[in-house]
C-alpha cells in the first residue's frame, strides 16, 4: 500500500502534528510492502508544486495540520485552493485528513472536519475518514504518562491503516475523547495546564513572579 501524506503545520518537522505522524507511520510502516512519502506543505508555497504532483499521482493521501482557533491555518486554505484546477482529475484517489489542537475538548475540530469532508466531494475524490485529537499544546511538557498514550494510539490507529487500509473508528473514538469537558474535568484540566505548560514557559522566561500582572489595567 503507497500512501502519500502533507503536513500543513505552518510549524513544519518542528510541530505537534509531525510528532504524531511519526507514529501514525511507524505503525503503518509494520506491514510488509507499505510505503510512505511524506511532505511539509509550508516549504512549497505559494506554487506548491509538489504537493499537486501527490494529489495526482497518489493513491491515498493524508492531508494533517493543527487547529488555529477552530479553522485550519491560512496557508492550508492556501494549499486547498490550489488543487481547485485539480478537480476530478484523481476520482480514485482516497483522501484523509488528521487535526489536532491544544483544546482538550475534540468538539472544537469537528466543525473543520465537515467542511474536509465536503471538499473531498468538490474536489471528485474518495473520503477515507479524518482523525481528529484534542489536548496537544505543549506535547513536549505533558506528563509521560499522556503523551506516551498518545502516541500509542497514533501507532495502533496507523498499523491497523496499514493492514486494512481503513481507520479504525473504536481507535478514532479513543482518540477523540474527550469531546467535551464537564465541570469536574476542567477542575482538574486548568491548574495541569497552568503547571505544566505556562508556568513552566514563565519560569524558562524568568517571569513567573509577573504571573498576575495587569499592565493594562485602566487605573494604571
Amino acid at each position: 500500500m503507497r500512501l502519500s501524506i502533507i503536513n500543513g503545520s505552518p510549524r513544519g518537522a518542528s510541530g505537534n502534528t509531525e510528532k504524531l505522524l511519526e507514529y501514525f507511520i511507524k505503525g503503518f510502516l509494520e506491514t510488509e510492502g507499505n510505503s510512505v512519502e511524506t511532505v511539509n506543505s509550508i516549504k512549497g508555497r505559494p506554487e506548491f508544486t509538489k504537493e499537486r504532483e501527490m494529489f495526482l499521482d497518489a493513491e491515498r493521501l493524508l492531508i494533517a495540520f493543527p487547529l488555529y482557533v477552530d479553522a485550519m491555518p491560512g496557508s492550508v486554505k492556501e494549499l486547498i485552493e490550489s488543487f481547485e484546477p485539480l478537480k476530478g482529475k484523481n476520482p480514485s484517489l482516497r483522501l484523509m485528513f488528521m487535526t489536532q489542537c491544544g483544546f482538550p475538548e475534540t468538539h472544537h475540530t469537528r466543525f473543520v472536519a465537515r467542511y474536509c469532508e465536503k471538499l473531498v466531494k468538490r474536489l471528485g475524490c474518495m473520503f477515507s475518514g479524518t482523525i481528529l485529537k484534542g489536548g496537544c499544546e505543549g506535547l513536549t511538557v505533558q506528563p509521560p504518562a499522556l503523551v506516551e498514550k498518545v502516541f500509542q494510539r497514533f501507532y495502533q490507529l496507523g498499523k491497523a491503516y496499514g493492514e486494512s487500509g481503513e481507520l479504525d473508528s473504536v481507535i478514532l473514538a479513543k482518540l477523540a475523547h474527550p469531546e467535551h469537558l464537564t465541570p469536574e474535568n476542567l477542575k482538574q484540566v486548568i491548574p495541569m495546564v497552568n503547571n505544566f505548560l505556562w508556568d513552566g514557559m514563565m519560569k524558562k522566561n524568568n517571569a513567573l513572579d509577573k504571573s498576575f500582572n495587569k499592565p493594562y489595567d485602566e487605573n494604571l
